[in-house]
């Protein structure tokens, strides 16, 4: 059983890592609630669980296409898409903290950490069997 499951991370490790990492994320906002500070009009907004929740489930969701024999080509797509737009709006929050912060530096940080991670998740879309980039 084991042996199993270790042959279908194997197979598909990119979902492994990039679930791992929005599972991280999620948990984090969904335990931080004072994690951002702008739009200071639309905090309570921008540090409600929402955020933390789409982070983890997506994050699930993608670690439970990358577990299966074969991977389901619409829920990979639907998973990987929100994915891409968790990090896109992750990205921009952490890079507009970034540039109204006195101390930029651990922001701008996070920022290209979370557009590294944005492209592979555009990576994974363009490779993976999606039919995206297939032609």
């Amino acid at each position: 059983m084991l042996k199993k499951w270790i042959q279908r991370i194997g197979k598909n490790p990119m979902h492994i890592i990039l679930g791992l990492v929005l599972i991280g994320i999620g948990i984090d906002l969904i335990l931080n609630d004072r994690f951002f500070f702008w739009p200071p009009y639309a905090l309570e907004e921008a540090n409600s669980d929402f955020l933390g929740t789409w982070a983890l489930f997506t994050g699930l969701g993608i670690i439970y296409v990358g577990l299966q024999k074969r991977i389901p080509v619409k829920a990979n797509l639907i998973w990987l898409i929100s994915a891409c737009a968790f990090l896109g709006f992750e990205t921009f929050m952490e890079t507009v903290h970034g540039i109204i912060t006195p101390e930029p530096g651990r922001m701008f940080a996070l920022a290209i950490e979370d557009f590294g991670y944005l492209l592979l998740a555009f990576a994974m879309v363009r490779t993976s069997d999606t039919g995206a980039g297939k032609k």
